[in-house]
């Protein structure tokens, strides 16, 4: 039980230090201290990567479709990638039993994540709410991996960490927006 507790964990802070790590590039013009939350989100990526062939693939997806959508823009993300690396050098990548599934269901999660990167991009609150609030919380990448269930039902843990680690993420977006409000921060963080 404590592993299950501690995988869980592993994926809110991924989340959490992830989205940290990129406000304060871009909210909060602090690059410096960017390093250090983009660095634990490497470790923890390159951790959860290396527990089941289902979370390298939900993972690897997330990294891909970040880089191919464009959003690592600054060299503090470099970072997280030399530590993913470095962790599934050291460690290993888990094995993969069935490669052709694996195949296809990062191109399906790729697809996925660039789908919620782009629209979050495109998507306008003023002509559509519905689909703004599905794109700004990324919900078409969350949607799937419970779909993917079904036809690969020992996907069902890394569905579930996608979802906690979206908590995370939405946790430090709440939390810059309370210390915002609060006048801690500068005003562009409201818009986090």
């Amino acid at each position: 039980m404590l592993e299950v507790m501690l995988y869980f964990v592993m994926y809110f802070f991924a989340g959490f230090s992830l989205k940290l790590g990129d406000d304060l590039l871009d909210e909060l013009d602090k690059p410096q201290a960017a390093w250090v939350p983009l660095s634990f989100a490497g470790i923890l990526f390159g951790l959860l990567m290396t527990v089941s062939e289902w979370d390298l693939v939900l993972l690897t997806s997330i990294v891909i479709g970040v880089l191919v959508s464009g959003k690592v823009n600054r060299p503090q993300f470099i970072v997280g990638f030399v530590i993913i690396l470095g962790i599934l050098l050291i460690v290993g990548i888990p094995i993969v039993p069935n490669w052709l599934d694996w195949w296809a269901l990062l191109f399906i999660l790729f697809m996925a994540a660039v789908l919620d990167e782009k629209g979050n991009d495109w998507a306008d609150r003023e002509r559509s709410p519905l689909v703004f609030k599905l794109f700004k919380y990324r919900f078409v990448l969350k949607i799937v991996v419970l779909g993917l269930v079904i036809p690969w039902p020992m996907f069902l843990s890394a569905a579930i960490g996608l979802w906690v680690f979206d908590i995370g993420y939405e946790t430090t977006r709440m939390l810059l927006k309370r210390i915002s409000r609060e006048g801690l921060v500068s005003e562009t963080a409201t818009d986090v």
